[in-house]
C-alpha cells in the first residue's frame, strides 16, 4: 500500500463532513419555510480491497435521510388561503392548468391565486368586460388539484382531478325565489274612509331578479275593516291577486285573514307567487308604522370568496349570502413517503422507493384533516441542528489534523530517502 493512499481516508472524511455541514446549513436556512422537511446525514463505511478484503481503510461516505413524514409546527394565520394538513397526506399539484403536466406533491398550503386564460363576461350594467381566470396555485405557480361535485353536489373520491378555479366569475348563483314573507305594520284606526296607505315590498321572482310590488291598504267605511290589494309601477305587469278585506277586532289585532298571496306575472315573463303572513297587522290610533318585513328569497350573485372545511371541501360564498361546495381537496398518501424525490420549490414527486400515490379524502380513517387559517412550517429542530453542527465541525477539524499529520509523514519519508 502506497503512503499516498493514506490521504484517501481523511479526504473522504472531510468531504463527508463538509456535505453534512451543507445539509445542516440548508435545514437552518429553511427553518421558517412552509412545509419544509429536514434532512439528516448518516455515514457509511467505504471499504478498500487494495490491502485486505473488508478493510475499512477507505474512509466514510455520507447518506442523506429525509424526514418527510415528520410533521412541522402548525402556526395560526390570518389569510383565508392558508391551510395546513394535520396528519398524513400531501396536497396534489400539477404543472399545467389542464392537468397534462407533471404531478407534484407538497405540504405547503400557503396558496395564492394564479392567473389563467383571458375571457369576456357581462358586467353589472350589461357591458362586456375582459377578465382573467384565477386558479388556486402554490408559491411556484403550480395548480392545486381537487375533485368537482356531481349534479347532486356529492363528491367521489375516485373522480378525476381538476385545477381549482376561484375567480369571482368562476361560479354564479341563480338565487332563490321568494315564496314566503312576514309583514308586521300598524294601520291608523283614526284614518278617514277612503284613505290609502302604501307599502313597497321586496321579493325575488322565479329567476332570482329583485321585484318591488306595492301593497295598498284602503280604509273601508266599516270601522274595523281595510282592503288590501297589489299594484306595480311597470307597464306590462299582470297582477292576479284579488283585493281582499282585512277585518280587525275591537282589541286592534287582525282577525281575518292571517295571510295574503301576492301573484304577479311580470312584463319580462317571470312570475312571483308569495304568501305573506299578515297575522301581526294591527289597527291602533296613531301613525302608519311599518314594523318588520322578512322574505325567504335571495338574488343572483357572483362568488365573493372561498373558505375551507376540515374535510377538504372548498366552499364558495356568494354576494347574495348563499354558499355552495365547489371542490374538494384530496390528500395523497404513500407507502413510504420518506422515499419521495425532492424538487426545487419545496415540492416532491413519486419515486420507486416511495411507491405510487393513493388519493384519500381529508379526515378519512387515520389520514390527516385540513386546518383552515393555519400554515405548517419546517420540522427543523434548531437546538438539534446546532448540536450536529458542533459535532460536524469537530469531526472535520479532526480529519484535517489527520490529513496534516499524513502530509508531514510523507515529507519526512521523502527527506529520509534523500
Amino acid at each position: 500500500m502506497s503512503i499516498y493512499s493514506a490521504f484517501s481516508t481523511p479526504v473522504l472524511a472531510m468531504m463527508s463532513q463538509s456535505h453534512s455541514m451543507d445539509v445542516i446549513g440548508g435545514n437552518i436556512a429553511n427553518v421558517n419555510t412552509g412545509g419544509y422537511k429536514s434532512t439528516d446525514v448518516r455515514f457509511s463505511t467505504v471499504l478498500s480491497d487494495s490491502l485486505f478484503n473488508q478493510s475499512d481503510l477507505g474512509g466514510a461516505k455520507p447518506l442523506d435521510v429525509q424526514n418527510i413524514t415528520t410533521q412541522g409546527v402548525i402556526l395560526p394565520s390570518q389569510r383565508d388561503m392558508d391551510i395546513s394538513v394535520n396528519g398524513q397526506g400531501f396536497f396534489v399539484l400539477n404543472t399545467a392548468v389542464d392537468g397534462s403536466g407533471d404531478t407534484l406533491y407538497t405540504r405547503d398550503g400557503s396558496f395564492l391565486m394564479g392567473l389563467g386564460d383571458e375571457f369576456t363576461t357581462t358586467g353589472l350594467g350589461g357591458e362586456t368586460i375582459t377578465a382573467y381566470e384565477g386558479y388556486l396555485v402554490d408559491k411556484n405557480g403550480y395548480y392545486v388539484q381537487g375533485w368537482e361535485p356531481d349534479n347532486q353536489g356529492n363528491f367521489s373520491n375516485t373522480g378525476t382531478l381538476t385545477s381549482i378555479r376561484v375567480d369571482p366569475f368562476a361560479f354564479s348563483d341563480s338565487g332563490q325565489e321568494t315564496t314566503n314573507a312576514d309583514l308586521s305594520l300598524n294601520l291608523p284606526a283614526n284614518d278617514a274612509t277612503g284613505t290609502v296607505r302604501v307599502y313597497n315590498v321586496k321579493m325575488y321572482d322565479n329567476t332570482g331578479e329583485l321585484k318591488s310590488p306595492i301593497l295598498n291598504f284602503t280604509k273601508d267605511s266599516n270601522l274595523n275593516e281595510w282592503t288590501i290589494s297589489v299594484t306595480t309601477d311597470n307597464v306590462g305587469d299582470t297582477v292576479t291577486s284579488p283585493a281582499q278585506t282585512l277585518t280587525f277586532g275591537s282589541d286592534g289585532y287582525i282577525n281575518t285573514p292571517t295571510s295574503y298571496t301576492v301573484s304577479v306575472t311580470w312584463a319580462d315573463g317571470n312570475t312571483s307567487s308569495v304568501s305573506i303572513d299578515i297575522s301581526l297587522l294591527t289597527q291602533f290610533s296613531g301613525n302608519f308604522t311599518p314594523l318588520n318585513y322578512n322574505q325567504n328569497g335571495l338574488g343572483t350573485g357572483n362568488m365573493k370568496n372561498i373558505s375551507f372545511a376540515s374535510d377538504g371541501r372548498i366552499i364558495a360564498n356568494f354576494e347574495n349570502s348563499m354558499i355552495q361546495n365547489i371542490y374538494k381537496l384530496p390528500l395523497a398518501v404513500f407507502t413510504n413517503a420518506n422515499g419521495l424525490s425532492t424538487k426545487n420549490g419545496n415540492v416532491f414527486f413519486e419515486s420507486s422507493e416511495s411507491g405510487s400515490a393513493t388519493l384519500k379524502a381529508a379526515g378519512e380513517g387515520s389520514y390527516g384533516s385540513i386546518a383552515p387559517f393555519s400554515r405548517e412550517v419546517a420540522n427543523v429542530d434548531m437546538a438539534e441542528e446546532f448540536t450536529k453542527m458542533i459535532m460536524t465541525q469537530t469531526a472535520y477539524n479532526s480529519s484535517s489534523t489527520v490529513f496534516r499529520t499524513i502530509d508531514e509523514m510523507t515529507i519526512t519519508a521523502r527527506d529520509l530517502k534523500r
